[in-house]
């Protein structure tokens, strides 16, 4: 049995089954792409985790800490898991930049660093003397708040809730500061997943449904945003480390770029979650928050009875497609998983009434690539 792990933040988790979540991400699906009696799929991914979280948790190397009583469904520190021949598809970035202003730049935030003359990012890995102690909390953050416009309250709020982070970690901790920097993080994984005779795959996140213009724009917090080299900072840092570490690099953010403006803006955020009045994910068992997929979905639009329409994560039907575009991409780029690919997913996942009219599209579009 060959193993797919799954490492990576709330776009890569699988949230449950497809009855009772409105929400999903690509890995609640992309098991039902491969034969499942040579397949087996693992998803240690969870929400709100960058590069740099996921390991001072301990959610990858093991550090006494993160155990299998923790979520996602008991499986405790990844590397535990990760055989010789298996898969492990790294997906972060989404947690990575500075999508939340700075706020998260205690916990989630990984620098980039200064890219040279030919916007080559760089690469510095982790080790451990860079890690500090975790008693020491960053004396720069509230300056940073304050540049980044919160009020003294907000920053106070901020500076409980990080040190309380901080706090369950172990005694030391990689922190934004320490000099490692986002394709460092990434290749500290590959070295690890190599050393135990797996496959490394780097996978681009999806794209943010930030529009102007009827196109997907590169914005501060999507993805690093722009700078003087070009467009989407963190996914071009992250081709760049596939290139230079001979890692194959299934490229979702492309596709799904051109995937969300072939059905422009009013379409495609029926393929994305919604959020309740209340700030709450709507449609979420695991906070006992199920709802029925995709009826109360569609009921839910029919009243427009929800705050707003999340431009980040993914609905039920949204994430299948995207799971299915992965599982594409790595038949494409590796001979033992085309063979176990399956001609048809063993499910289905419906998709919402409103979608209806778009239905030839998006199959014709899927189908194209």
């Amino acid at each position: 049995m060959k193993t797919l792990h799954l490492l990576g933040d709330s776009l890569v988790k699988a949230y449950g089954n497809d009855i009772d979540n409105f929400i999903g991400g690509w890995g609640d699906h992309l098991g039902s792409f491969f034969n499942s009696d040579e397949i087996s799929v693992k998803d240690y991914a969870n929400g709100g985790r960058s590069s740099r979280s996921f390991l001072n948790e301990g959610r990858f190397i093991d550090n006494g800490l993160f155990t299998e009583d923790d979520f996602p469904y008991g499986l405790g520190p990844a590397y535990d898991h990760i055989e010789k021949g298996d898969y492990c598809l790294l997906e972060f970035c989404h947690n990575d930049d500075n999508s939340k202003g700075k706020a998260t730049y205690i916990d989630r935030m990984t620098p980039l660093g200064t890219p040279d003359e030919k916007g080559v990012y760089p690469t510095i890995v982790p080790t451990e003397d860079m890690q500090v102690s975790t008693a020491s909390f960053p004396p720069e953050y509230p300056d940073i708040l304050k540049q980044d416009g919160m009020s003294e309250d907000e920053i106070q709020q901020n500076i409980i809730k990080y040190k309380e982070i901080l706090a369950g970690y172990t005694d030391k901790y990689y922190s934004y500061g320490c000099g490692a920097t986002y394709k460092g993080y990434l290749k500290y994984y590959i070295d690890k997943i190599r050393a135990k005779g797996a496959i490394p795959v780097i996978v681009t996140p999806p794209a943010r449904q930030y529009w102007e213009d009827g196109k997907i724009a590169s914005i501060s917090g999507h993805h690093g945003g722009s700078d003087e080299y070009g467009d989407f900072k963190y996914i071009r840092a992250a081709k760049q480390l596939g290139a230079e570490e001979n890692v194959a690099v299934v490229d979702l953010f492309d596709f799904t770029v051109k995937f969300i403006e072939m059905l422009g803006e009013t379409d495609a955020k029926y393929l994305q979650s919604i959020v309740s009045y209340d700030n709450m994910t709507l449609g979420e068992s695991q906070y006992d928050r199920p709802a029925k997929w995709p009826m109360d979905y569609d009921k839910y639009w029919d009243d427009m009875n929800f705050k707003r329409v999340d431009d980040t994560h993914t609905n039920r039907f949204g994430s299948f497609i995207y799971a299915g575009e992965i599982a594409r991409q790595l038949s494409n780029q590796f001979e033992d998983l085309a063979a176990l690919k399956l001609d048809k997913a063993s499910k289905t996942v419906a998709h919402p009434a409103r979608l209806n009219g778009r239905l030839k599209d998006i199959s014709d579009f899927v189908n194209q690539q």
